[in-house]
């Protein structure tokens, strides 16, 4: 399960190694994994919670749109995975620090997807998204 095992009943997400940073923000659930992060669609929370503050250098959340809401953890983004047909496009919203303007990442190179989880997928940012 990437690092993540998750207990709906209790409305948490405990990982599976302790050196692992996780984090609990809105819908959605972070944990770093070796050298990428993943992330899974979770019921909302109030709150976020980070137990491993070195590892998980910048976690934020924002809406790009109503039904599309992203996050981004350190050089990751997690977002909702679009299902059509037998084949999953995985698109990423990404809204860079040194650009005020939102961009729709499609990930076709396979070193630009870092990892797909249910229904989220994560991309990394890289110099020039496309």
């Amino acid at each position: 399960m990437h690092g993540l095992m998750s207990y709906r009943r209790f409305g948490r997400a405990w990982s599976l190694r302790s050196d692992r940073a996780w984090l609990e923000l809105g819908r959605y659930v972070a944990a770093e994994r070796d050298r990428c992060s993943v992330a899974m669609q979770r019921p909302s929370l109030t709150r976020a919670r980070l137990l491993h503050s070195d590892r998980a250098s910048l976690a934020r959340a924002r809406s790009l749109r109503s039904d599309r809401a992203w996050l981004e953890l350190g050089r990751y983004v997690a977002t909702e995975r679009q299902t059509l047909g037998r084949a999953s496009l995985a698109r990423a919203r990404s809204l860079r620090s040194d650009r005020a303007e939102r961009t729709l990442a499609r990930s076709l190179r396979s070193d630009r997807t870092a990892c797909m989880c249910g229904s989220c997928v994560m991309t990394e940012l890289g110099s020039s998204v496309f």
